[in-house]
Formats: C-alpha cells, sequence, structure tokens
C-alpha cells in the first residue's frame, strides 16, 4: 500500500511530526511505502535531521510578487505534491493536520482520482471550532473525505461535522515502541534530574514553566530543556533573570530517534498543565513511561481517558502533584517496577498498528 502524506512531518517540530515519523517506521516494516511533502523554516525546524529521499520539504520562499494575505505556501505544497503523485502514484492521499494542508490534500485527491484520508490532529481542531466560518470549512473537507481519524476526545464533534458518523473512525493518539522505547540499563547514572520538553508557543505559560522555574531554583535541580518555537527567548530570557543557567541546560529539538537516549538521561519527566491547554494528549507522557522514567502532571488535570488508561496500568510512573504539595515531593532515583509492564507495552503497541492498518484498509475497501 502506498500514501502520501502532505502534512506534518520532520523536519517540521512537535509531537504530530513524531507521532507520524514514529508509526511510518513501524508500517514500512509491514510493507507500506509513503512518500510525504510537507515544509520547514527556520523557527520550526529540528535541526540535525536528515532528510531521506522519501521526504520532500518544501524551504521558506519569498513569493515573487506581493499579495496581501499569504505566502503562497499552498500553490507551491499542490505544485510538489502533484509531481510526486505522477510518479509515485499512491493508493491514498493522506493529511495530519487540517490547516493549510488539507486544501491541498483535498485537490490533489481529486486531481488523480484516489481516495482522501484526514487524520486530524487535536490542536488544528480545537483553535478553529468556535469560528463559525472555519466550522463551515472543516464541514467541507471532512465531508469530502473518504475516511476521518480522530481520537476519543473528538470523536463526537468529528461525527456531528462529518454529517455521516460511518465515515469517522477513532484511533488511540499514540503508542511508542516499546523496542525503542524502554529503559536503558547501561544507563542507569542520571544526568539531569528533570526534563522539559516541547514547544513555546501561544499556550507556553500553562505548560506550568514558572511553576517549575521556581522549584529548580528552590530545589537546585539540575534540569535538560529541550524546547522550540515562537517563543523560545522568552523562556531564555526568565531563565537568565532568574540566574538558572547553571542549573539549566537547553537545547533545541532533536531528531526523534535521539529521545528514547534523552528520557533515559532524567529522573523526571516534567509534563505538567494549567487549565485552558490545548484538549490533547501528549506523546511525551507515552514515551518517558515507556522508558521508564515517571512523569509530573498536575492533580487537577488527569480526567482525559488516556490519563485514566495509564493510571490503571502504570500508577508508579505517574506523579499527581498540587501546586501546594510539590515541596514535598523528593526528586531522587525510583526503582520502578517495569518487568511486569512488558507484555501490557507490547500489547498496546501492537493494537496501536493493527488499529491504524485498518484505517488505511478502510479507505480503500470500496477502491480495491
Amino acid at each position: 500500500m502506498k500514501i502520501l502524506l502532505i502534512g506534518k512531518y520532520p523536519p517540521m517540530q512537535g509531537g504530530i511530526s513524531s507521532k507520524t515519523y514514529w508509526l511510518y517506521k513501524s508500517l514500512k516494516k509491514k510493507g507500506f511505502k509513503f512518500k510525504v511533502v510537507t515544509f520547514q523554516d527556520s523557527k520550526y525546524s529540528v535541526q540535525g535531521f536528515d532528510n531521506h529521499s522519501d521526504i520532500i520539504a518544501l524551504n521558506e520562499k519569498d513569493p515573487p510578487w506581493h499579495i496581501p494575505s499569504t505566502s503562497l505556501l499552498a500553490d507551491r505544497l499542490i505544485n510538489f505534491s502533484f509531481k510526486t503523485a505522477e510518479y509515485f502514484s499512491p493508493d491514498i492521499i493522506e493529511v495530519n493536520y487540517l490547516w493549510p494542508f488539507c486544501n491541498v490534500g483535498l485537490i490533489i485527491s481529486k486531481m488523480i482520482n484516489k481516495p482522501f484520508l484526514i487524520r486530524h490532529a487535536g490542536s488544528d481542531i480545537q483553535k478553529f471550532k468556535y469560528d463559525i466560518e472555519f466550522r463551515e470549512i472543516m464541514n467541507l473537507y471532512f465531508n469530502s473525505a473518504k475516511v476521518i481519524a480522530t481520537n476519543v476526545t473528538f470523536k463526537q464533534f468529528t461525527e456531528e461535522i462529518a454529517i455521516n458518523p460511518e465515515k469517522v473512525l477513532c484511533v488511540p493518539r499514540y503508542i511508542p515502541d516499546p523496542c525503542i522505547f524502554r529503559r536503558d540499563s547501561a544507563n542507569t547514572k542520571k544526568s539531569y534530574d528533570i526534563l522539559f520538553a516541547g514547544k513555546i508557543n501561544y499556550y507556553w505559560k500553562r505548560k506550568g514553566i514558572m511553576f517549575l522555574l521556581e522549584i529548580i531554583r528552590k530545589r537546585k535541580l539540575k534540569a535538560l530543556f529541550h524546547i522550540g518555537g515562537k517563543y523560545v527567548n522568552e523562556v531564555l530570557d526568565l531563565i537568565s533573570s532568574k540566574e538558572l543557567d547553571g542549573y539549566i541546560k537547553v537545547n533545541s529539538y532533536v531528531p526523534p530517534d535521539q529521545m528514547p537516549h534523552i528520557y533515559n538521561s532524567c529522573r523526571y519527566v516534567w509534563c505538567y498543565e494549567e487549565e485552558d491547554t490545548i484538549d490533547d494528549f501528549s506523546n511525551i507522557i507515552w514515551e518517558a513511561i515507556f522508558c521508564g522514567v515517571p512523569c509530573i502532571v498536575n492533580a487537577n488535570m488527569f480526567e482525559k481517558p488516556e490519563m485514566s488508561d495509564i493510571l490503571l496500568k502504570f500508577p508508579h510512573l505517574i506523579h499527581r502533584i498540587g501546586s501546594d504539595k510539590i515541596d514535598d515531593f523528593k526528586f531522587i532515583n525510583s526503582d520502578c517496577p517495569l518487568s511486569d509492564s512488558k507484555e501490557v507495552k507490547l500489547h498496546l503497541f501492537n493494537e496501536y498498528i493493527k488499529t491504524n492498518i485498518d484505517v488505511y484498509q478502510e479507505v480503500l475497501k470500496e477502491n480495491l
């Protein structure tokens, strides 16, 4: 089966890019073939990611003539996607983020007469769903797709927008490969007390960073930050203003393959969220847990279905902490009983891969 993805993928930064990278890597082992059309710019690119021949990443480019409110990115994506489709002959056109990829995917799907799969993220719906005009646009996209892959959080909304609920399939957001994300038994000495990894964008102040910096200062913790995004300099200024440069090592985003080693170098991972953030579930929590590294989360923010599932399966790896209890928490090495969870992780991963294969087969069902 051959898939042409038009969407987020490394070297683009972010959780959607990484999740798609790992999913495709697993599916390639099962005979799937992929081509990817994405784009990169200086603020949102992973440094050191080696582009594969299967990836066409458009660089920043100033259009030859100014047209208000557009960089003509969609036109360039259409051009490169169509040229890729001509020689690759994909079975399915897929997008993994609505904006600005859905209109391009829809056009290419119509041009080459191939089924269209929308695998939306979470933030791409959350940011636009309260705007009537953009809800209408989503309705147009969803009703033009053969299948829409959603998750438990957005299932009801997606079914309402898509009108036809039969084309909406609910799949797990992400499960990492336990053969890759696992405890490194050779790396028992942790280099850092705590890791913070993520985008510093519009909601960064609701990720508990101010809270985390104060903890680092008071407890004199050794921290590792892997960050990228629009407001990175604001965080760097904060670190310097609090005289924490000696306690925090700051790195930019790294290729996804380097993350297992990074998790294994830290005692804990900071996954704290405050209210009014994007209603999504971080892939960092799953990856850290599979590496046997405990996550610190907000005690008041664990209602999400995935978190409830994790609390049942890996309770020793989730520390729910309120702002009034953090002073009682000890940042020390903890021996987590992981031997009894290997089969659980493998089962979760296999189900995740099977469900995604089922999605592709459903897209092609009437096209065989």
